[in-house]
């Protein structure tokens, strides 16, 4: 864990110096401890140190920047570990998802056959709908329409002779 600094009482550049000293122990404890939440704290402090430190201790502000990276790459390594360590659940997982991804597909070909066989029993529907229509209209209103036709001619016809 890293150490409490109290930032506001620091204020010569040996007090500066001695926390950052604290922070580094700290850091270096964390890491041989592989305690990846104690690096990640240690890198915060740092930075709070960075951010606070006063100018004239600029040279103990590179030093807690490259304290930080190393913290970062030592998290990354422990990371890099750990993925390592996933290869065989990968392997595994990938032989499972194969499986259920043929599943899915079998299943996605059904779900596209039913609705193509939902989509050609409405059309069909449809179809009988719009012939039974065409008969209704074509026998008793055929008779209907040749006596508008005719009806139509001759109002067609009068209209001539008056002009006539």
């Amino acid at each position: 864990m890293a150490p409490r600094i109290k930032f506001d009482e620091l204020i010569t550049i040996e007090d500066w110096s001695g926390a950052l000293g604290r922070i580094l122990d700290a850091a270096a404890k964390a890491t041989r401890d592989e305690d990846a939440e104690g690096r990640q704290v240690s890198m915060d402090v740092l930075l709070t140190f960075i951010k606070r430190s006063p100018a004239k201790v600029e040279v103990l502000d590179v030093i807690a920047r490259e304290a930080i990276e190393d913290l970062a790459v030592a998290e990354i390594a422990a990371s890099l570990d750990r993925i390592a360590a996933r290869q065989a659940e990968l392997m595994r997982a990938a032989g499972l998802i194969e499986a259920v991804a043929e599943d899915a597909k079998k299943d996605a070909r059904i779900l596209q056959m039913e609705a193509t066989l939902d989509a050609l029993a409405k059309a069909k529907l449809a179809i009988e709908a719009l012939t039974k229509l065409e008969r209704a209209l074509v026998d008793p209103d055929a008779r209907m329409l040749e006596k508008l036709q005719a009806a139509g001619d001759e109002i067609a016809g009068a209209a001539k002779a008056l002009r006539v």
